[in-house]
């Protein structure tokens, strides 16, 4: 790891210390110790064996390790409490590499935490969606550095107590990979509202909102990043006479939002999500000028725990029409910027669904996203093959058409997993097996799998 990137980690590191330090006693020190080797029929690894896997795993053959040490909230006779996580990443592969996953410490006070360093999302719909129900924010990608004020789930509108509640969140965020502009920031916010429809039914709709902003480039220079342009940042208002004349007409930074509707229906038997993503990055994504692209799922929940299928996800993803061909408003190209241009990537990953497929490094630099126009379908499945087996399944067909009018350019792509899981009840530690394929015209056939043997303990 490269001095330069650790810097970003000491407060972290710091905050790391005190709370054990200080409640050592009171809260539980969780550690778990994970060796993983992947293989492939290729020089690369299949879809599935790499994406949505938190930017954790090379794309190539590899042994790997990773140790964490996680000590969660425990709110029993104050109202604050403390957690932190630590996660180091070592691998052997066609270039080593030693890496944090995640590192930070988090104070929670009554419904609100702040949290210093990098820490992973949260996992949705059991982690079976594409890109975590967000088209714009999936699992694949390392955590960024920063800081983030958030609610601690929903709060209760205080005027709505009984049919009403909220969630948001406020962070910045410091992009620390190799890229076309160094030193890049990102600024994050969000908010949904809750309605209690019914004693089973809930209505979610609710605003996702990344900027990158600031940061330094050979072709543009520095780029705006005063107190004054920060706040046209965050309000997404054009730029002054010192930004670059796109970002004059339009937003100062690179905009990239999602609006999100989800309705909850909890039953008897089982319990589902009907959700959908709507991407925007500028004026027409915004006026759904871009209509029809978006992300639409449905989630079920059997509650059957053990049951041959416990959990289904089925997803349909259309990003083909861009805000259409229209000069002015058109040719969104998402997930890629004129200014900022390694794009809506952080090492070499895509930040939103991974089908947004980037284009090759060069000289260790993602020159942004290649292939942002496609239709796909994707099923996850979740289950028990036996009592204590159960097993994760992915099966996704993507549709490439190409830029437009681009003749002869459509490609497709079938991208499908297999994985089990034996807990340590009947081994000395947990084991997990898979195997992934990808057939298609848009790369190679190629198959591959894993093995994976971890140990959880308490200190």
């Amino acid at each position: 790891m490269k001095c330069s990137q650790f810097k970003f980690y000491i407060v972290p590191i710091l905050i790391i210390s005190l709370i054990q330090l200080s409640y050592a006693q009171k809260n539980s020190t969780l550690y778990e110790f994970e060796l993983n080797s992947a293989i492939a029929s290729e020089n690369n690894l299949p879809f599935w064996l790499v994406s949505n896997r938190n930017g954790a795993i090379p794309n190539d053959n590899n042994i790997r390790l990773k140790s964490t040490l996680f000590s969660d909230f425990q709110k029993i006779n104050s109202d604050f409490s403390f957690s932190f996580k630590a996660s180091l990443t070592g691998y052997t592969a066609t270039e080593n590499d030693v890496f944090i996953n995640e590192l930070y410490g988090s104070v929670s006070y009554k419904k609100w935490v702040l949290t210093l360093g990098a820490k992973d999302d949260a996992v949705l719909f059991e982690g079976l969606s594409l890109s975590n129900g967000n088209l714009i924010n999936s699992l694949n990608t390392r955590a960024f550095p920063g800081i983030e004020l958030q609610t601690d789930g929903f709060i209760s509108a205080p005027f709505a107590k009984n049919w009403l509640s909220f969630k948001l969140n406020y962070a910045e965020y410091l992009l620390n990979d190799p890229r076309i502009s160094d030193n890049t920031h990102v600024h994050h916010k969000s908010l949904f509202m809750k309605s209690k429809m019914s004693s089973t039914l809930n209505l979610t709709i609710g605003l996702d909102h990344f900027v990158q902003w600031g940061g330094t480039t050979e072709e543009f220079g520095k780029h705006p990043a005063s107190f004054k342009d920060y706040l046209k940042i965050i309000t997404g208002t054009a730029g002054g006479s010192n930004a670059y004349e796109g970002e004059q007409v339009n937003a100062l930074g690179n905009h990239v939002g999602s609006y999100l509707v989800q309705l909850d229906h909890t039953g008897m038997n089982t319990h589902w999500s009907l959700y959908y993503s709507h991407p925007f990055e500028d004026r027409s994504g915004r006026e759904f000028m871009n209509y029809p692209d978006g992300l639409l799922g449905l989630f079920i929940d059997f509650k059957n725990p053990k049951n041959w299928l416990t959990h289904l996800v089925t997803e349909l993803i259309n990003t083909k029409n861009q805000s259409g061909t229209s000069g002015v408003s058109g040719y969104d190209n998402y997930f890629n910027n004129k200014i900022y241009g390694s794009g809506w990537t952080y090492f070499g990953r895509t930040i939103g669904a991974p089908l947004f497929l980037t284009r090759p490094t060069v000289d260790g630099i993602t020159p942004g996203i290649g292939e942002s126009r496609f239709t796909a379908v994707h099923i996850g499945l979740k289950g028990y093959v036996f009592e204590n087996i159960f097993y994760k399944s992915n099966i996704t067909y993507t549709n490439y058409p190409g830029w437009f009018n681009t003749p002869n350019s459509e490609k497709n792509q079938f991208s499908t997993s297999f994985e089990c899981s034996l807990p340590e009840k009947q081994l000395p530690f947990d084991i997990s097996i898979g195997i992934a394929a990808d057939f298609g015209n848009y790369s190679p056939s190629n198959i591959g799998g894993f093995i994976s043997l971890s140990k959880k303990g308490i200190f």
